[in-house]
């Protein structure tokens, strides 16, 4: 596609990406890859704003409110899709006013444990854990984000009981793992596997990473859970259908990046794909439907 020709007019100004959580988290490295590369194909900034808070809702309500003209737009993870079930009081609903836009791609979630614990297998932490009920920490890059409720459904696939320490962001939590603050944690393959303060104990996916052999899926551990964490665009409900073609079109051609592959996958894992937009928010309804029953379920005691 010639983004020159796409329209006429568009962009003609700064484009900004609002993310709903800290510096250092997985979602932030995503919007930071795609904004540069973007902006070096249209010779027009793409800006990443961070407005981290409420599991990305902050965020989320700014852009639900934004001006509906094709400049700002809502990087989303799992999160936005957890949303609707774990916050009642919104206000903004995430199916009536926004909407998908484009759809960037998934990967893999690895359970990590600080290596003061010395539980070196799944199954030695879930026995740990039924013997030790509570005692046990994880942290997360927040309430109802994507490693928080990820970790709830663990619990619920293991039948075990942990204690939940949030913190701003991913980055955040992932520091508290290394320095011992907290004993485990759900998160993005972020580059960290090796560290010597860390422990990886199972990765989800239907095969092992290349980016990381030695770690065994949840399945080869004997765990059917398989959650990977998802990113994509979404955009004030009421942009024009042709410029969300167009901004579509703008993101999935940023998949031939050279140097976005380099970066999302070949260091971070992270399997890109191409979705319209409608496929995108099919997407996204059948994920919101999921953790509303992740969260009855922890609702009802389960």
């Amino acid at each position: 596609m010639n983004f020159a020709v796409a329209q006429t007019d568009y962009p003609n100004k700064p484009i900004t990406l609002v993310v709903g959580f800290s510096p250092g988290s997985s979602i932030d490295l995503v919007a930071r890859t795609y904004a540069k590369s973007i902006t070096n194909k249209l010779k027009v900034p793409v800006i990443v704003e961070n407005k981290a808070g409420a599991g990305g809702n902050i965020a989320a309500e700014w852009v639900a409110k934004s001006k509906a003209d094709g400049y700002t737009f809502l990087v989303v993870a799992n999160s936005i899709a957890i949303s609707p079930a774990s916050y009642v009081n919104h206000n903004f609903d995430v199916k009536k006013d926004l909407a998908a836009i484009a759809y960037m791609g998934i990967g893999p979630l690895i359970l990590k444990v600080n290596k003061d614990l010395k539980i070196n297998s799944v199954k030695e932490l879930v026995n740990y854990a039924k013997d030790h009920p509570g005692k046990l920490n994880y942290g997360s890059s927040g309430e109802g984000g994507t490693p928080h409720m990820a970790t709830i459904l663990f619990e619920q696939t293991a039948n075990i009981k942990m204690t939940h320490i949030p913190y701003k962001g991913g980055g955040e939590a992932l520091a508290a793992l290394m320095g011992g603050q907290v004993d485990v944690l759900i998160n993005p393959l972020l580059g960290d596997i090796k560290s010597e303060r860390i422990s990886s104990l199972a990765i989800t996916g239907s095969n092992r990473s290349p980016l990381s052999p030695d770690i065994p899926t949840f399945k080869e551990s004997g765990y059917d859970f398989n959650i990977g964490v998802y990113y994509g665009i979404m955009g004030p409900k009421g942009v024009p259908v042709k410029l969300v073609e167009t901004v579509n079109q703008i993101f999935n051609d940023a998949l031939s990046d050279a140097e976005l592959i380099e970066i999302l996958t070949n260091k971070s894992g992270i399997v890109t794909q191409k979705m319209s937009p409608n496929e995108f928010q099919e997407y996204l309804n059948k994920d919101i439907e999921l953790w509303k029953k992740v969260v009855a379920k922890t609702k009802a005691g389960g």
